[in-house]
């Protein structure tokens, strides 16, 4: 083989190479596997927190429902790492949600209203979010850890 048929094998693998990297990377997002359940209202109100192993939040529910704390991955909610308990609709100042896990400092963390489907029992199945002029009610927050530092450092 000459430097031309080099040449030509050669920007032919770069072609087919980046074709690929192109296809494989335009995937479309995939797609919910549930459908959120549109509510005339509701909202969750928290800020950045400085406990690790609670989140307060503010919350106003127009169905009875429960709230949610997740990692966020990427923006979007992965594990749970705590859930509310049962909550009937109305408004919620200063609500306490008890996690399973201490949060990590510095990390995003969101909050995430479900519906309750009836049966007054939290299934992340049957409980959907909840979403309100087709926004999922989902704010995020980041963990900080002044207060939690200032525990483990005796300070």
């Amino acid at each position: 083989m000459n430097i031309r048929e080099w040449n030509s094998v050669i920007i032919t693998i770069i072609v087919i190479v980046l074709l690929g990297v192109y296809f494989l990377l335009s995937k479309p997002a995939p797609e919910l596997t549930y459908k959120p359940v549109e509510l005339s209202g509701g909202l969750i109100m928290v800020e950045d927190q400085d406990a690790i192993d609670e989140v307060t939040l503010d919350a106003e529910l127009t169905e009875p429902g429960w709230i949610t704390i997740h990692f966020s991955m990427s923006g979007a909610p992965a594990e749970i790492v705590g859930t509310s308990r049962y909550l009937e609709a109305g408004v919620y100042d200063d609500l306490i949600v008890d996690l399973d896990e201490e949060m990590q400092p510095g990390w995003r963390y969101i909050a995430l209203l479900h519906v309750d489907d009836g049966d007054r029992q939290f299934d992340i199945q049957k409980d959907l979010p909840v979403s309100v002029n087709g926004e999922v009610v989902r704010p995020s927050f980041v963990a900080i850890p002044e207060a939690a530092t200032a525990e483990v450092t005796g300070e």
